[in-house]
């Protein structure tokens, strides 16, 4: 089984849905350029590997700075995973759509994400 690990120094953003103007769609910039920054990243991580063909398991880590004292909620872990899934199409693997067992979870520290990617048989 093949294991793709990416260690991305970047703020976790969660999933943005596309807004429209008229016929003109688009993401907001913000999350496009998280995007491109994490996209940068997993091509990387594939070392020019083609996209994955089989049906993959997905584990990301999302780390924040902790603010004061109490735990603010910071998004929910399943749009975080969402724009990581967006960020990696057509890269780690050719749709989102093999993606058949996610999971991830919220941590503080310094701000980063951890994915790691396996096709299974």
């Amino acid at each position: 089984m093949l294991m793709i690990k990416i260690n991305a120094p970047i703020k976790p953003i969660p999933f943005k849905r596309v807004m429209t103007q008229g016929k003109r769609r688009y993401n907001c910039r913000r999350y496009s350029n998280f995007k491109d920054e994490l996209g940068y990243y997993a091509l990387a991580a594939m070392k020019g590997r083609e996209p994955l063909k089989g049906r993959i398991r997905l584990h990301a880590d999302f780390f924040k700075r902790r603010k004061g004292l109490l735990t603010a909620q910071w998004g929910d872990v399943d749009n975080f995973l969402k724009a990581v899934m967006d960020a990696l199409n057509g890269i780690c693997y050719k749709d989102d759509g093999q993606v058949t067992q996610i999971s991830g979870t919220k941590n503080y520290g310094e701000p980063h994400i951890i994915i790691e990617l396996e096709e299974l048989k």
